[in-house]
């Protein structure tokens, strides 16, 4: 039997000592804890979407990644996964479901679970409360085919899962905002095919603004696209920085300044104007002829609205301390 204060012990454990672990290592680090309570050889901890099924992320332990290439054409018929995203929120004792005279009949386990060694899980599956369209689980798995989990174990777990999904949102959180002042500021997270996982009002505001009929908790699909390939997304109106770490991507519209109306190549060479080089090393540096610098100079004093050099490089340093500041 697991006592409360047990339970009580990893909980303080998760939000106390969580808060010193990185990003990167905060799943492992948990489910070191829950093995405190209930002991288990391997594990996954993901984010799925339902419909269509398609799993976005996936943590292992213990575990060979090819389980990913192994499992999915058995995915309709897991039985398991069926009874857990009928049951968001309830953990399920796979002992519960089918006895072990007839699991080990089935296809899924003569091909999945002996050669990954699960004999007996233990999951819990919870709706995303930003993007319903996600869910987050966490299955335990032992090998022995002796030692099915128990009834206190599931219970131990169904309490546990919650504040593992929220401690996780808040390593997630503190990781992107730590060194950022974000109050009443336009930002959002997401997976890496632009589901949105986190988003402030204002950013909300300004994707509703950019894309009126947009709605949903997937991002508009060119900034979706953006996600997807990495890159920050810029228009003429808009401009959203981004910033990557592992499946996660931290989006933040960025103020536009007079400088986001020159093309790349303006803003190369009116920056090499500005640091002081001539128009003949300018030229010399990016293959163009002097005259044709001073067409690009002159046209980018006409954009900026500046009639001298000292204009243009106090404008230049403007633009620079609105791209870098904290937002």
């Amino acid at each position: 039997m697991i006592s409360s204060a047990s339970v009580n012990q990893v909980l303080l454990s998760l939000y106390r000592e969580g808060r010193d672990v990185m990003l990167h290592n905060f799943q492992d680090w948990a489910l070191d804890q829950v093995r405190t309570l209930i002991p288990f050889d391997s594990a996954w901890w993901g984010n799925a979407a339902n419909e269509p099924i398609k799993i976005h992320w996936l943590h292992l332990l213990n575990c060979d990644p090819s389980i990913m290439e192994v499992y999915p054409p058995f995915i309709d018929q897991d039985f398991f996964r069926a009874r857990l995203m009928a049951s968001p929120g309830t953990t399920v004792n796979m002992s519960d479901l089918i006895s072990r005279e007839d699991f080990v009949k089935t296809e899924m386990y003569q091909v999945v679970a002996t050669r990954y060694k699960i004999e007996w899980s233990l999951g819990t599956l919870l709706n995303d409360p930003v993007s319903p369209s996600l869910a987050e689980f966490l299955t335990l798995w032992r090998h022995d085919p002796l030692r099915p989990f128990s009834e206190g174990e599931r219970q131990a777990k169904e309490l546990l899962m919650p504040h593992l999904v929220e401690a996780f949102r808040a390593v997630r959180l503190r990781h992107f905002l730590k060194d950022r002042d974000t109050r009443l500021k336009a930002w959002a997270l997401a997976d890496n095919e632009g589901f949105i996982r986190e988003i402030t009002p204002a950013f909300d505001a300004c994707l509703r603004a950019h894309w009126p009929q947009w709605s949903g908790s997937v991002l508009p699909a060119p900034l979706a696209k953006c996600v997807v390939e990495s890159r920050v997304y810029e228009s003429r109106a808009l401009n959203i920085d981004l910033r990557q770490s592992e499946n996660l991507r931290f989006l933040e519209v960025r103020p536009k300044t007079s400088m986001d109306k020159l093309t790349a190549r303006e803003g190369e060479i009116i920056s090499r104007y500005a640091s002081g080089e001539t128009y003949s090393g300018i030229a010399a540096a990016l293959t163009l002829s002097p005259p044709t610098v001073r067409n690009h100079i002159a046209n980018c004093f006409r954009k900026l609205g500046v009639k001298n050099k000292a204009e243009l490089v106090q404008r230049i340093n403007v633009h620079a301390r609105v791209s870098t500041s904290p937002r």
